[in-house]
C-alpha cells in the first residue's frame, strides 16, 4: 500500500454503524439467561463474543443457520444438556425476532452525512441485503452512498477478500486509496488480504477484542465510530 490520503472509505455495517449488541447480542444473553438464570456474568462474557462472531460472519445461510449455530458453538461448560437445548432454542428465537432491530451506533447519521461530502463512501457487510434495505430507514445516509455490497453478493465469507474487492470495484478506487473499518478480526483479516487499510473500531466489545484485535495489527484503531473525522485528518496531513 504506497497511497497515504484517503479518497474512499467501506464500512462494515454490524458493530461499526449499527449496534451488534441490539441486533444480535441480546438474543444470546436473553437465551443463555432462559436457560441458566444464575449464570455468572464472566461466563456469558468469556463465549459471547465468539459466537457473535461466527452468527455474523458465516456463509450464505439457511432458514436454520442461528438455531444450528447456537447449537454448534455454545461452550458454556456449565450448562447441563437440557439447559444447552433450552438455550439454542430461545436464543435462535429472539435472534430472529432482533435481526431486523437496526439502532444506530452514537453519531452515525451525522457522521456519514458529513463524510459523504468530501469521500466516495460504501459498505461491505456480512449483513443480508434485506437487513441493509431497512437499515436505511434509520440510517438515511446508507441511500447515497456509493456501493452496497451485501452478504448476498457474495460467494465467500469475510476473511475472504471477495466482498472487500468488490466494493472497491464499486467505488471506482484503488486500494491504496482506501480504507475498511470494521470491529471483528475477520474484517481486519479481509482488508489485509484487499491490501486496504484497516481501521479497528473497538465498538461494544472492544473489553473483549482488543487483544486479539491487536495481534493481527491493524493500521489504525479507534474506539468508537465517534473518532473517525479526527483520525482522518491525522490520515490526510501525511
Amino acid at each position: 500500500m504506497t497511497g497515504k490520503s484517503v479518497t474512499g472509505i467501506l464500512f462494515d455495517f454490524d458493530g461499526v454503524l449499527s449496534s451488534l449488541m441490539a441486533r444480535i447480542g441480546w438474543p444470546y444473553l436473553w437465551g443463555l439467561k432462559k436457560a441458566k438464570p444464575d449464570i455468572k456474568r464472566e461466563v456469558v462474557l468469556q463465549t459471547m463474543n465468539e459466537t457473535l462472531k461466527a452468527i455474523i460472519s458465516g456463509e450464505k445461510v439457511s432458514p436454520l443457520y442461528a438455531l444450528m449455530k447456537f447449537y454448534e458453538i455454545t461452550n458454556v461448560r456449565t450448562l447441563t444438556p437440557f439447559q444447552r437445548l433450552r438455550f439454542t432454542i430461545s436464543g435462535a428465537v429472539m435472534y430472529y425476532k432482533s435481526k431486523m432491530n437496526i439502532v444506530p451506533l452514537p453519531f452515525v447519521n451525522e457522521i456519514l452525512t458529513a463524510l459523504l461530502q468530501e469521500y466516495k463512501v460504501g459498505l461491505v457487510t456480512s449483513a443480508e441485503r434485506n437487513v441493509i434495505e431497512r437499515a436505511k430507514q434509520k440510517i438515511p445516509s446508507l441511500n447515497n452512498f456509493d456501493v452496497i455490497i451485501t452478504r448476498d453478493d457474495c460467494n465467500n465469507a469475510k476473511p475472504h477478500p471477495e466482498s472487500i474487492l468488490k466494493g472497491l470495484k464499486g467505488l471506482g478506487l484503488k486500494p491504496s486509496d482506501c480504507i475498511y473499518i470494521g470491529d471483528l478480526p475477520s474484517d481486519i483479516v479481509a482488508a489485509q488480504r484487499a491490501n486496504v487499510r484497516s481501521v479497528s473500531v473497538l465498538g461494544e466489545f472492544g473489553e473483549h477484542s482488543m487483544s486479539r484485535l491487536k495481534e493481527l495489527n491493524p493500521t489504525y484503531i479507534i474506539p468508537a465510530i465517534k473518532d473517525l473525522p479526527e483520525l482522518l485528518v491525522e490520515i490526510n496531513k501525511i
